[in-house]
């Protein structure tokens, strides 16, 4: 409210709750702050309280784009740089909350409260943020990701906002009664705090470097990462060691399943988006939370996550063999990148010296990791040509495309491969049985390659008695979870399109 202005929610002596000291501008921004967070375990201001907003919402605006800039630098990638243009974000969110504070000072037919609630407002969502970059913390030292259920995490902080604005209303509105002040807060709960979770809005730190694709170039782009390439090989090893520490342990009363995702080729977001869904999936719907592990060449993910490189491969084989039990228990190996029609798996991160994958170096490494019952599933062009060499009594092998054809849904513009969207998110959101999804999954990918006019890929699949009746028994003690919709709230706006064949890597 204005300074001056005499109502019963103002102190006309100006004695609030700290009395005098409201005379000093930082002690009187303290306690506005201390108001922002008493709001965070739903108790009002109290209704004598004294708000002086016209200098302490632009405080607070300030003091939300510092706390905001230190928010994006703890989860920037290696390779952002700071983007000032972040500063749009906040100034619109700021409009939003001035826009919600009018609209329920309207609707109360009390403008006077206008600038009070914008203050007690942003000063409430300035503490928002911070308690929940704490709580993710917290809930990931248990090895539980919260980001693996977007839409969960919009809806629990939506609700928790409507809670927060509702019970500022008690403050400052106290004899407004129950029901309208509800509708009030819903309203402007809908306005200052929906786009800014549904909304894809300017981060302070953006990636300064547009992944090319690097092998079409005739000269190298400069190294985009902070890391050198010598600093980020050698890190690699703690990196793999840390991702196997996190893993549960198996339970020795039942048969468990562990996930290992690799994405190869780092120029294409698509190969992220599936290694990332595949992992959320098998923790969500196939009860594997807590042993999925991801290996993936991405610029973003570079300090977080292994690269998928053979020696990883080999390694995180190796020590999930240790933590699960290698007689016992499933091995669910997803590995999506390009494909040659020699039969190699591209594995690319920025030009750095990588080895390619062919059919017997991966057999090698899954033999050597004396892992007994597998699902091999191998999303690449000409991946068909894995099959041989990969096919065992207690293995059961699906492949993309035939081993002369190509698959299909690449590209920089795609957000999902054909084979990926047909078996993980349509099929296995349907069903646990792994036969049954493939299925499923080819007949829908031959429709839409029949729609597009595109050479068939025909997706392989390679299984055994033995192999099916292990499946039977894991998915009989199953307790399946729910299914798993697919979105992209962290990895951009490319919408999926018709992509043209992967090229032939062994050019």
């Amino acid at each position: 409210m204005l300074k001056g202005t005499r109502n019963r929610h103002c102190d006309p002596d100006n004695r609030g709750l700290f009395g005098n000291a409201l005379n000093r501008p930082v002690k009187s921004l303290l306690i506005t702050l201390w108001l922002g967070l008493r709001l965070q375990v739903l108790l009002p201001p109290p209704a004598s309280q004294r708000i002086r907003p016209a200098a302490h919402f632009w405080l607070l605006l300030i003091l939300q784009i510092a706390s905001t800039v230190l928010i994006a630098w703890m989860y920037a990638p290696a390779a952002a740089v700071f983007d000032p243009m972040g500063v749009q974000s906040d100034a619109f969110l700021a409009i939003l909350t001035l826009g919600s504070a009018a609209l329920a000072a309207t609707v109360l037919k009390r403008p006077v409260l206008a600038w009070s609630l914008a203050v007690l407002w942003t000063a409430a969502g300035l503490w928002l943020g911070w308690i929940w970059v704490l709580l993710e913390w917290l809930l990931a030292s248990f090895g539980i990701d919260l980001a693996a259920y977007p839409l969960s995490i919009r809806l629990v902080l939506l609700s928790w906002w409507l809670l927060i604005l509702r019970r500022s209303l008690d403050g400052l509105a106290p004899d407004a009664g129950w029901a309208w002040p509800g509708v009030v807060a819903l309203a402007a709960a809908l306005v200052s705090g929906l786009p800014a979770l549904m909304l894809p809005l300017a981060n302070y730190y953006e990636m300064a470097y547009q992944l090319p694709v690097a092998y079409y170039d005739e000269y190298a782009p400069p190294w985009p990462l902070r890391s050198s390439p010598e600093v980020l090989l050698a890190g690699q090893p703690a990196l793999v060691d840390h991702a196997l520490a996190k893993l549960k342990a198996q339970d020795p009363q039942r048969t468990d399943g562990y996930l290992l995702a690799f994405g190869g080729d780092g120029s294409e977001t698509v190969f992220r988006n599936e290694v990332d869904y595949v992992r959320q999936l098998f923790a969500q719907r196939f009860g594997m939370q807590g042993r999925t592990l991801g290996l993936l060449n991405h610029p973003e993910t570079t300090d977080k996550l292994p690269l998928a490189s053979l020696t990883n491969l080999r390694s995180a084989l190796k020590g999930m063999s240790e933590v699960m039990d290698p007689e016992e228990d499933l091995l669910f190996l997803f590995m999506t990148s390009h494909g040659s029609s020699d039969h190699q798996l591209y594995v690319d991160l920025l030009g750095l010296p990588l080895d390619q994958i062919d059919p017997q170096q991966l057999r090698l490494a899954i033999d050597d990791s004396g892992i007994r019952w597998k699902v091999l599933v191998v999303s690449a062009c000409y991946s068909g040509g894995f099959i041989d060499a990969l096919t065992d009594s207690t293995t059961l092998v699906i492949t993309a495309a035939r081993e002369d054809r190509s698959s299909f849904g690449c590209g920089v513009d795609s957000d999902f491969t054909y084979f990926g969207r047909a078996f993980f998110i349509d099929a296995l959101n349907q069903t646990a049985d792994f036969l049954l999804a493939f299925d499923l999954a080819k007949e829908r990918i031959a429709e839409r390659e029949a729609i597009e006019e595109l050479d068939p890929s025909e997706p392989q699949i390679a299984s055994t008695p033995l192999i099916e009746a292990r499946l039977n028994s894991w998915a009989g003690q199953l307790e399946l979870g729910p299914e798993l919709a697919w979105s992209l709230p962290d990895l951009g706006d490319s919408r999926e399109s018709p992509a043209e064949p992967a090229s032939d890597r062994s050019d």
